[in-house]
């Protein structure tokens, strides 16, 4: 609990203890010579003593006071803090549906391999796997697809020496996929809707520990590149041909600023004729 105390009334009390105790200390140096014009009796210096000693004490304990109080606000309450967006490494997968007597790829499972394929260049990742179940009902059909998936991608961009084809375990399954994973980048946070903190039972005027959460989370699949959250993108080069013909108008005192062909001019009375 702070005491609410005016500073400049601590000022005042201050410099009013600086003369007192200026003056009591003159009171009980009586054994120096020093000039003053009435000496009182010892009776009445005593309850002079005693008045000064309570105004040092009551000056005392407001500046203690006054130095207690606390500012209202001083805790951090930004929700950038609680939930911060960091970039993790993740696999981006796809899974290739195959039967047992399947014989090639369908036109769905083609369109995604070609977007994940497109996905792979952009995010300029080192190698993808091609995982093909192993011990499984259709392990036949599946070695068979996956050449064809493997194909796929080299039509689509990726050399041949960025994919690999790997085996996993999956005993008697029935319709094992094919699985195609490359490691990359991505911007994540913590999972929202924890709730550690009871909403109901706080004093202080501050938000709720999720508040904020799925802000966070939206912005962090929105980027479409997590490396921009670190640093941003160089500068484009120039365009010298734009450059050279601005250069060119300038030096002939032409516009260097392009026509205007009035496809933009108009006013909202116009529009409505």
């Amino acid at each position: 609990m702070t005491c609410p105390v005016d500073r400049g009334a601590v000022s005042n009390i201050t410099a009013v203890l600086a003369t007192v105790m200026s003056e009591g200390w003159a009171m009980f140096n009586l054994g120096e010579t020093i000039p003053m014009r009435y000496i009182a009796p010892r009776s009445e210096r005593s309850k002079g003593i005693l008045r000064y000693a309570a105004m040092a004490s009551c000056a005392l304990l407001l500046v203690a006071c006054d130095s207690k109080r606390e500012i209202t606000g001083s805790v951090s309450d930004d929700y950038r803090l609680r939930h911060p967006i960091t970039l993790q490494q993740s696999a981006r997968t796809i899974d290739i549906p195959v039967g047992i007597h399947s014989q090639s790829l369908t036109p769905s499972s083609r369109s995604a391999i070609s977007g994940l394929a497109r996905e792979f260049l952009q995010e300029q990742a080192a190698a993808i796997q091609v995982m093909v179940p192993a011990g499984a009902e259709n392990e036949s059909s599946a070695g068979y697809m996956a050449k064809e998936i493997r194909v796929e991608l080299m039509r689509n961009g990726v050399r041949a020496g960025q994919i690999e084809l790997i085996s996993y375990s999956a005993p008697q399954a029935t319709g094992a996929p094919i699985r195609l994973a490359y490691p990359r980048i991505q911007a994540k946070t913590l999972p929202c809707g924890t709730h550690p903190q009871d909403m109901g039972q706080t004093l202080q005027n501050l938000s709720h520990f999720d508040f904020g959460c799925t802000t966070q989370q939206n912005l962090a699949v929105a980027v479409a590149n997590p490396q921009d959250l670190i640093q941003p993108r160089g500068w484009d080069p120039r365009d010298s041909t734009r450059r050279s013909t601005v250069n060119g108008k300038y030096r002939n005192g032409e516009p260097t600023w392009s026509e205007d062909l009035g496809s933009s001019a108009g006013s909202s009375s116009e529009v409505l004729k």
